[in-house]
């Protein structure tokens, strides 16, 4: 008997987007994932998957089922090469395959709850067409339960739970981190990378992956989809609250959020009430427990307020701060090697807001930080006044960054226009490469004023990796090697070779290079690259074209792929398989991994891409 399942509909049952039912987890296990496991078991010889998207592909990859799974696009390519059972709808199955045997001999028939109502199923015998079929039966020893509502959703779920193992150590997912005297009970679900509070209680809820649970907060019989919070205080009775959203206690309704504390991607991001001088104060004193010596920086006028909180939150704390003002985060860099600061905050967007933590050096904090600065924040250390600490003002290093970047610039005849989203840097970038007549230059400046790229029509364009390595041919004349990120391109090292000259690679700020890293500033500084660049032009009497013939074809990709592996998982596969074209991400709470490749052309890197997230879905296979 083959099973023939619909695989294009999306999930109604609870408010989530963009989500196909086949991936409707019941109890963190995709419910076709459990539906396919469940045919396998009963004896049925192929499945064909209809109408099926690119990650319910990338599921079924997974499984390593026994059994041939097959994909059709629609019925109109298929029949019955062999006794068929249809379903019209994905569902939570429990049925007795003598009786539908039986009634797939007495001919096509669509099958009826036992009160009549359709299920959505339909049988058809050997060699039959795939119509609508004009009979009707009652399959009385078979169930075809399908989800319609958040109660329901809740209902099944604490049904298998009660009936087998496999679902009940799945019940909590990976990276939960739960409050020791926070309670949930053994019919609550919770999803991967979920954070419940101090004292919250749950009952009977389903939660999705990344929701986060306030202190004191109940919760009976809801439905929580992921990402979502709840706030400190919350209480709620069969609520479904959509993906994305959080609630407040005073309110009671629901809005978009979306609230992160990744190494490489921020503290707060996209909610209003969360982009407050409230949390910049949380965020300010968190930082205090990396190091004392803090420089805090923003990106647009609108964050001053902000950038002012955090600042009297970490000096509240007894650490020593210098507000940098409205700045790049290049000029930020400078400012704490200058400095001697530990902690870099950058406030960035203008709209959507990120209160970004760095180490020394511009380094994205390691997993262990983050998640020293996550319990700070989650504590609410700033209720606390532990000592005063002192505030700098400290925009005057402005004008010192330009003084040292006006230094390395070389003369120049070329005419150089800059483009850079930040109005700041975009006007000092003007004033320091201004006055050329020569051949036109497009200089592209990053917002954060970290990377460049260059395009002339002769030389056409220049990437930053080769203007990075362009630039090692200036340090070289100072008798340094060039630091660059442990990330940068492997061709780099070859490069150098050519030219007698060296490559040193820092991955944390207190490598043995760190300290030529920071007082480089290369790396974390468009501008001091592309004046080192303009060295390179300058002393060796070259023209961007005759640049560009010196430099290998380098080309770095970053892909990102969902996946349901440990951190653990993925750190040991990449020691089974050495290959030093590819670094592989994964930030912490997240579920996405971050493939970075490096390649001499985009076609080679896609291609390494695809292999290594084939990879992954073998190794997430076996794992399951």
């Amino acid at each position: 008997m083959q099973a023939i399942l619909y695989c294009d509909k999306k999930t109604d049952c609870i408010p989530l987007r963009d989500c196909p039912e086949t991936l409707l987890p019941l109890c963190n296990i995709p419910m076709l994932e459990y539906l396919l496991h469940y045919i396998e078991q009963k004896g049925f010889q192929k499945a064909v998957l209809l109408a099926a998207d690119e990650r319910t592909r990338h599921l079924v990859d997974s499984l390593h089922l026994q059994i041939p799974v097959h994909y059709a696009r629609s019925l109109a390519s298929l029949h019955a090469d062999m006794p068929t059972l249809l379903l019209r709808r994905l569902c939570v199955p429990d049925w007795d395959m003598g009786e539908l045997f039986t009634l797939c001999h007495a001919g096509s028939v669509r099958l009826l709850h036992a009160d009549s109502t359709p299920c959505l199923a339909e049988l058809h015998p050997q060699g039959s067409v795939l119509l609508e079929p004009e009979q009707t039966a009652v399959a009385e020893s078979s169930s075809f339960q399908h989800i319609r509502t958040p109660a329901e959703y809740r209902s099944v779920q604490q049904k298998l739970l009660s009936s087998s193992g496999k679902f009940r150590r799945a019940r909590i997912g990976e990276g939960v981190r739960m409050a020791e005297n926070a309670f949930a009970d053994e019919t609550t679900v919770i999803g991967n990378d979920c954070i419940i509070g101090e004292n919250a209680k749950l009952s009977g809820c389903c939660l999705g992956g990344g929701v986060q649970i306030g202190a004191d907060a109940v919760l009976k019989d809801c439905v929580i989809c992921r990402r979502a919070l709840i706030d400190a205080g919350t209480r709620l009775e069969n609520a479904a609250v959509p993906e994305n959203t959080v609630l407040y206690p005073d309110s009671g309704t629901a809005r978009n959020r979306k609230h992160l504390v990744h190494p490489d991607d921020g503290i707060c991001e996209g909610l209003p009430r969360w982009n407050t001088a409230e949390t910049a104060l949380k965020a300010g004193s968190a930082l205090t427990v990396l190091g004392n010596r803090i420089a805090i920086g923003y990106s647009h006028r609108q964050s001053e307020s902000l950038a002012a909180a955090a600042a009297a939150g970490a000096a509240a704390h007894g650490a020593e701060v210098w507000l940098g003002g409205e700045c790049a985060l290049s000029q930020l860099i400078f400012l704490a090697e200058q400095t001697a600061c530990s902690v870099l905050l950058w406030i960035q967007g203008e709209n959507a807001v990120q209160l970004r933590p760095f180490n020394a050096g511009g380094f994205p904090l390691t997993e262990p930080q983050a998640n020293r600065v996550w319990q700070a924040l989650e504590a609410g250390t700033c209720s606390q006044l532990l000592r005063p600490g002192r505030l700098h003002h400290a925009e005057a290093f402005h004008a010192l960054w330009e003084t040292s970047c006006r230094s390395l610039i070389p003369p120049h005849g070329f005419e150089i226009t800059v483009s850079c989203s930040s109005p700041v840097l975009r006007t000092a970038a003007q004033e320091l490469f201004g006055g050329g007549n020569g051949q036109r230059i497009s200089l592209s400046l990053s917002e954060d004023g970290t990377r460049i790229s260059a395009f002339s029509s002769e030389s056409g364009m220049l990437r930053y990796e080769q203007l990075l390595l362009l630039s090692l041919l200036s340090v070289q004349e100072q008798n340094q090697p060039l630091a660059v990120p442990d990330s940068f391109h492997m061709a780099a090292e070859t490069f150098a070779a050519q030219y007698h000259a060296r490559i040193v690679r820092v991955h944390e700020p207190d490598d043995r290079y760190a300290g030529l890293y920071r007082s480089q500033g290369i790396c974390t500084d468009g501008l001091k690259l592309f004046a080192h660049v303009l060295r390179v032009l300058h002393d060796r009497n070259l023209t961007p074209a005759q640049a560009a013939a010196l430099l290998p074809e380098l080309c770095t990709v970053q892909h990102e792929v969902a996946t349901s592996l440990t951190r653990q998982n993925i750190e040991q596969l990449q020691r089974n398989n050495p290959d030093a074209r590819i670094s592989i991400v994964m930030p912490l709470h997240s579920k996405l991994v971050k493939l970075r490749v490096h390649a001499d052309s985009v076609e080679t890197a896609a291609e390494i891409c695809g292999f290594w997230e084939k990879k992954l879905r073998i190794l997430e296979s076996e794992e399951s």
